[in-house]
């Protein structure tokens, strides 16, 4: 059953800044989410540097589809669904490596590297040669592209090519990895599950709010550096009653505390970014090198709003760019309450061993199964999924108040930046995911879906 449109109008409210839950846990507004966002968006696969030889395969999830990234003998990359024309058996287990052929553990169909079919058990014995090879092979996805080395594909023959559908700033936060030099992918991508929606996983990397208080035992680990020793700065405290009637100081104004701190981009069909400035962030505690950013190439290719920008981008609908750490993660919806977490973990390839294992020990302490930033989040998701199933907590909005109307969006700054606001800490980027979620939902055409997700004036 579809929503209708005005339906889904009533679900998110930019004039009010609140969000019904159901869109959390609902079945119904999943499954159209999988017909109407997964089913026709652009999603990003892996990165070419992880299928650097012919017959090198990565496999990647395209919504519910599993689709394998294969280079091909002449170079080129291609992406195919990996379902076997026979049965719909998986033609490869693996979730990468190399090959010459995929063969079906079914009945023995085996593929090329192109997906051609080039071998049936019994084909002239069984099918008497009459079955036509050439019209069952793998089918490939509808189209594929890379940008700066980053694979992405879609189901959908009508979507507009890579490089429009991302707009100025899904490209800059692509950038923001690809600018730093010859990247590559670190082997072995993290894998896990969380018991919640994907949505809370996304709206979360725009959210500069909650470090003080969910990632305040991290901090105190001395592992991870807080937000006011990265910056330098002092910064302001508030107390607050503990559980046990203590109080605790907390920074009350965690990076991106003051005005001006925090810019926001967004864009159309929902890609946002949002977070610090480098002169907000500081170094991260020596983590963070934004060195290349004054390059005489990067001050050519990216804007001067651009340049002071460490915020986390998010390519809609799932695709997180984390430029601090040089990583990615994909949010896979595998049901209304349950997302596995995937991350990828970039390095530059001329890193000196020293600095590349600092570099790789701090992405994985900071995030994925191991990081002790994502193991509290993943409460917060887990908790926060599962009371929009109440009979009475289920029917409270969800607020998103924070410098509401008052996010003045510039759109005549320099013309290698995106729309942005200057800002504190806000619930811009969320607001804008939401706005586009409930358009992308409607079902409209292209063209008509980059009309309604033109930045506004004001959000």
């Amino acid at each position: 059953m579809t929503i209708a449109p005005d339906k889904l109008q009533e679900l998110v409210s930019l004039e009010r800044g609140e969000i019904d839950r159901r869109i959390f846990s609902d079945p119904e507004i999943f499954e159209q989410e999988m017909k109407s966002i997964f089913a026709r968006s652009w999603l990003f696969l892996c990165h070419e540097s992880q299928i650097p030889k012919k017959g090198d395969f990565f496999e990647a999830p395209m919504g519910r589809d599993n689709v394998l990234v294969v280079r091909q003998r002449d170079g080129g990359i291609k992406a195919l669904l990996n379902t076997c024309a026979h049965r719909g058996n998986a033609v490869c287990r693996a979730e990468e490596g190399n090959a010459k052929v995929f063969m079906c553990t079914y009945h023995g169909w085996t593929y090329d590297l192109a997906g051609k079919l080039v071998g049936v058990p019994g084909l002239e014995e069984l099918y008497h040669n009459e079955l036509d090879t050439s019209t069952v092979g793998l089918r490939p996805v509808a189209q594929l592209d890379t940008y700066k080395g980053f694979v992405f594909a879609t189901h959908d023959p009508d979507a507009p090519p890579l490089h429009e559908f991302l707009g100025r700033t899904g490209r800059l936060s692509l950038e923001y990895i690809a600018a730093q030099g010859d990247m590559e992918v670190v082997p072995g991508i993290q894998k896990f599950v969380i018991p919640c929606n994907w949505k809370f996983a996304v709206d979360n990397l725009f959210d500069w709010y909650h470090p003080q208080i969910t990632h305040l035992s991290a901090f105190q680990t001395g592992l991870v550096p807080s937000p006011p020793d990265a910056t330098g700065k002092k910064m302001k405290t508030s107390s607050v009653a503990s559980q046990d009637g203590t109080e605790l100081q907390l920074p009350g104004g965690v990076v991106g505390g003051d005005a001006g701190d925090q810019l926001v981009f967004i864009d159309a069909f929902g890609h946002a970014i949002s977070g610090p400035t480098v002169a907000a962030i500081g170094d991260f505690g020596g983590l963070v090198d934004h060195s290349w950013r004054d390059r005489p190439d990067v001050v050519e290719s990216l804007g001067p709003m651009s340049r002071q920008s460490v915020g986390h981008g998010n390519i809609f609908p799932t695709c997180w760019i984390t430029p601090p750490f040089n990583q990615i993660s994909l949010r896979v919806p595998r049901g209304p309450m349950e997302t596995e977490i995937w991350w990828f973990t970039f390095v530059r390839k001329d890193l000196p061993p020293d600095r590349r294992a600092m570099a790789i020990g701090g992405a994985i302490h900071s995030f994925g199964p191991a990081g002790l930033l994502e193991q509290e989040d993943g409460e917060n998701w887990t908790q926060s999924t599962l009371q929009t199933l109440g009979s009475a907590s289920g029917k409270i909005p969800q607020l998103l108040h924070m410098n509401l109307h008052r996010g003045k969006v510039v759109h005549d700054g320099d013309p290698l930046d995106p729309p942005y606001i200057e800002c504190s800490i806000n619930e811009h980027g969320q607001l804008w995911t939401y706005a586009a979620w409930v358009h992308w939902l409607s079902g409209t055409d292209w063209a008509e879906l980059r009309e309604r997700t033109t930045p506004p004036e004001i959000l």
